[in-house]
């Protein structure tokens, strides 16, 4: 593993780790008890149940899925989900007593530890023989993965350096219409991005602004955040239904004027299937993105709970995630490595990203629809 990518999770865990001691919960046991675990028990105990169903936002899910049933002969389905669609199956399925889909790879961090795990609808697990690979920060709930979002820029035209380096540079004249973006109405990670942003790292925002306009912030905001996100609103970006329509709109050919984007860098893979050019925006200030935990969530009324907590182990581990490390997800198994052909290219930067205060994450979710209505009162 890089050295940045060693020190990412290292900083991670320690900004994190409030995260264990506040959200832990008072375990629920589904399946052979965690007394009477071996990775063997738990194989022969998953034979004898039925096949699952294995959700996550993205379509590597599949592969990942078939990767399983290969290795251990049990009938795994893959299906890609958004975040906000897992949330209400999840909740769905549970409340009806009717449950479908037997494990989640949920990116909804503050809504696992907020509503999911409290209300009883899913249960997080971590396979004791993995607690020595996993930082303590990421075993309550078991995270299995960190997905870095980036700004990114089309390479063809502006080359090696980005045309933008700075957040407020994007609420500008100069890009105004040429910011694409996700829906942050259907995309709970960036709602939950601003009030990280706000609580934590407000003075980073003042600080960005004031380089890029060369005077302090005045605002009537309750925060700088809040007040680039009125601008940012107000700006027109082109929004988007998923960051998978990102990337073309910024790699499109014969623009003279392409826009920035703000995407996972899984899209990266798709510019150079597709043959346009795109880059990381490595010179943006305070950040270059955002990483966006994953958690593993097994819901409680599986009918299959060793499969479920098989195929859960399964993604903690380099074997089992090595679909999606190819598209620049992190692992938080500390034995994972990213492969070095990984396209964005974003090891060298990931130190350059915002790591979430995890600690307030019950703050994120309790604020979550006050940001979508300033959201949606500015970009109307």
């Amino acid at each position: 593993m890089p050295k940045t990518l060693i020190g990412l999770l290292t900083g991670v865990s320690a900004l994190a780790i409030g995260l264990t001691q506040a959200m832990a919960q008072e375990p629920k046991e589904i399946g052979i008890p965690d007394s009477e675990y071996s990775l063997e028990a738990l194989i022969e105990a998953a034979k004898k149940e039925a096949p699952i169903t294995v959700i996550d936002a993205t379509g590597k899910i599949v592969s990942m899925a078939e990767n399983f049933s290969k290795k251990y002969g049990l009938k795994a389905t893959g299906v890609k989900m958004s975040g906000q669609d897992q949330e209400q199956v999840i909740a769905r399925e549970a409340t009806a007593g009717n449950v479908r889909t037997d494990v989640f790879n949920m990116s909804n961090l503050p809504s696992v530890t907020s509503q999911i795990l409290p209300q009883g609808h899913g249960v997080s697990w971590l396979a004791p023989d993995l607690k020595d690979k996993i930082p303590a920060a990421y075993q309550s709930p078991a995270i299995t993965s960190n997905n870095p979002w980036v700004f990114a820029y089309n390479t063809d035209i502006h080359g090696e350096a980005c045309p933008v380096s700075n957040l407020w540079a994007l609420t500008t004249g100069e890009w105004k219409g040429r910011v694409a973006i996700p829906d942050p109405l259907l995309r709970n990670e960036t709602m939950f991005w601003f009030n990280q942003i706000a609580t934590h790292d407000d003075a980073a925002m003042r600080e960005a602004y004031k380089a890029q306009f060369g005077e302090e912030l005045k605002t009537e905001e309750t925060s700088a955040t809040a007040e680039w996100v009125k601008r940012l609103a107000k700006n027109k970006p082109m929004v988007t239904r998923s960051d998978t329509d990102v990337g073309p709109v910024i790699g499109a050919p014969g623009q003279e004027k392409p826009p920035i984007g703000f995407l996972s860098v899984a899209i990266f893979r798709d510019a150079k299937k597709d043959g346009y050019g795109m880059g990381i925006c490595k010179e943006m200030k305070p950040w270059v993105g955002q990483l966006t935990p994953r958690v593993a969530v097994i819901a409680a009324g599986t009918k299959s709970p060793n499969a479920a907590k098989l195929f859960a182990r399964f993604m903690m581990t380099e074997e089992g995630m090595a679909p999606q490390l190819g598209d620049g997800k992190i692992s938080t198994n500390i034995e994972a490595k990213m492969p070095e052909k990984e396209v964005s290219g974003i090891a060298k930067y990931a130190d350059l990203l915002y790591v979430n205060h995890s600690e307030t994450a019950p703050d994120d979710f309790a604020k979550l629809q006050d940001w979508q209505d300033f959201w949606l009162q500015y970009s109307r």
